[in-house]
């Protein structure tokens, strides 16, 4: 088997599928053409699905092995084949997707000691997409074509899915959700765990430990849009300038451990703004506008309501000190000058996009409806295709119907959003999934001499999120009014999420330095350990 997760391995990773790229629906195609190679799919054609999600033009692969030994329990395999850019190769990256060009070339290069040592032992295999996740990808490929030559080992039935957009939006996973319960009905099946092949992730920088997830941490994206006041340079305390206040904001909020959530030893990263901008097309000198910035925000238990809670809270300190400081200000520029200055009486109020918006519709009605409704297809047919950015037009258009026309900082959200997924073994199959962990690090230290960890939550995000949807109904409620593109752009699909409210675990390979030029994978753990801890769950024991 080793042989062929390792050849299957570099045909997956030779398809160049960065996320959003036409090569990404490629893959599902090369994935789906091996698969039909099989002899149990020529004689079950029915059984292999090149799932096309209409809404953003993907594919997803879904593949189904059933147990000959009739039963309704199923194992879902879980992968995602999208990749990120690569960018960061820079004049290697027409090597990136060839890892044995790859390699050569990197010979040349001066790499970071810990990646030259790799490269120099021969055991790690160098490119993109090889760690994260096509190694675990192939290792499921092959288990099924193992096991529908011999089925009669199965203690289940296997079901295989791997979906795109997972480095994106997880558009591929919700996509296919609903298509896996049709399945279900169709074949009357009963899940009962996932798992889910993503590489081990570092709890923290320089963590080698191996872990066994059986969780996934959430991630809220907050956005913050602050209006100031606009003012000439020349007249700079006549105005109020928005990147003063969202700055502020940005150092009470960026890598604030405050704002970290904790489960036993587990420990969420601070939250890290992924973008600050003001809102001005062209130079001038005029005092911006407005501005705005958005977040990473690692979660576990907090709700979109406490997060919420927690940036007013944050907001309206930063607001005070701001204008504390500019009152200072004024009286240090007033001992300069003999300028009869008249500086207004700054208010800066904090609401939610809900409050704003309603009160715009309070004010203009259906003319805001119908100039969203119009502006927003026009804004997607012009090239605004990222949510987040196609959020802050729309979050800016509803300012401008606002009628009281002073600073103001709104608090809402932008896509994605991945729920917390943890295990708290209050159901039959949760406890099962925990005693199974058990199990396979007694096996991984008696067999391989590998010492594995229990982690409740893998800390990278995954589509392992959409499997633990609890109390969604509570979630979309406070979602809903404060994300802008909810229901227009993006959506979860809560009922059928609440229905596929399966266990889940992490089998993962070895690998090193995701989403960097040094991405690699140890191909002797990856190869060898992680497909049997794999079969140990599969088979009849």
């Amino acid at each position: 088997m080793k042989s062929n997760i390792y050849s299957t391995l570099l045909k997956l990773v030779q398809c160049p599928s960065i996320t959003e790229s036409p090569d990404e629906k490629n893959m599902a195609h090369v994935i789906y053409h091996i698969l039909n190679e099989f002899p149990y799919f020529h004689d079950n054609p029915n059984h292999l699905v090149l799932h096309h999600i209409p809404e953003h033009d993907l594919y997803s692969i879904i593949a189904l092995l059933k147990n000959p030994s009739p039963t309704k329990k199923t194992i879902i395999l879980l992968s995602h084949f999208d990749v990120v850019a690569v960018d960061e190769y820079g004049y290697l990256k027409d090597y990136a997707f060839d890892p044995a060009s790859l390699i050569k070339e990197l010979h040349k290069v001066n790499l970071p000691d810990d990646a030259r040592a790799d490269l120099d032992s021969g055991d790690w295999l160098f490119g993109r997409g090889t760690m994260d996740m096509k190694c675990g990808l192939a290792i499921e490929i092959e288990l099924l074509r193992y096991y529908a030559i011999h089925p009669e080992k199965l203690d289940c039935n296997l079901l295989l899915l791997a979906v795109p957009d997972e480095e994106g939006n997880s558009r591929g996973m919700l996509g296919s959700s609903s298509k896996l319960l049709a399945l279900a009905d169709a074949h009357d099946l009963d899940y009962r765990l996932v798992i889910n092949t993503e590489p081990f992730f570092p709890l923290y920088t320089g963590d080698t430990k191996k872990y066994l997830y059986t969780g996934s941490i959430g991630k809220l994206l907050p956005m913050i849009y602050c209006a100031g006041k606009e003012a000439h340079v020349g007249e700079p305390y006549s105005g109020l300038n928005p990147n003063l206040i969202l700055s502020e904001i940005n150092r009470r909020i960026e890598a604030n451990a405050q704002f970290c959530e904790s489960w036993g030893s587990f420990v969420t990263p601070p939250p890290s703004c992924l973008k600050q901008k003001d809102l001005k097309d062209s130079y001038s000198v005029q005092i911006p506008r407005a501005a705005v910035a958005y977040y990473n925000w690692m979660i576990l238990r907090d709700t979109p309501q406490i997060i919420l809670d927690k940036l007013k809270k944050v907001a309206e300190e930063a607001i005070a000190s701001v204008l504390d400081e500019r009152a200072k200000q004024v009286t240090a520029y007033l001992s300069k000058s003999s300028y009869p200055l008249q500086i207004p009486p700054w208010k800066v109020e904090v609401k939610t996009y809900e409050e704003v918006y309603q009160r715009a519709l309070e004010t203009h009605g259906d003319v805001l409806i119908q100039y969203l409704n119009q502006k927003i297809p026009q804004w997607i047919e012009a090239g605004v295709k990222d949510e987040r950015e196609l959020t802050i037009k729309i979050v800016d258009a509803t300012y401008a119907y606002y009628p009281e026309k002073n600073p103001l900082i709104i608090l809402l959200f932008a896509p994605p959003y991945y729920p917390s997924c943890f295990n708290e073994g209050l159901t039959n199959d949760e406890a099962a999934a925990l005693a199974l962990v058990d199990e396979l690090i007694a096996y991984a230290q008696s067999e391989f001499d590998t010492t594995l960890e229990p982690c409740a939550f893998f800390p990278g995000l995954s589509d392992n999120s959409y499997f633990g949807v609890k109390n969604g109904q509570s979630i979309v409620h406070e979602f809903k009014p404060n994300m802008p593109l909810w229901g227009i752009s993006y959506d979860l699909p809560i009922d059928t999420l609440e229905k596929l409210n399966v266990p889940v675990i992490n089998i993962s390979t070895l690998g090193k330095d995701p989403h960097k030029y040094t991405e690699r994978l140890n191909l002797p753990y990856s190869l060898t350990v992680t497909p049997a801890m794999m079969m140990k769950v599969l088979e009849k024991r």
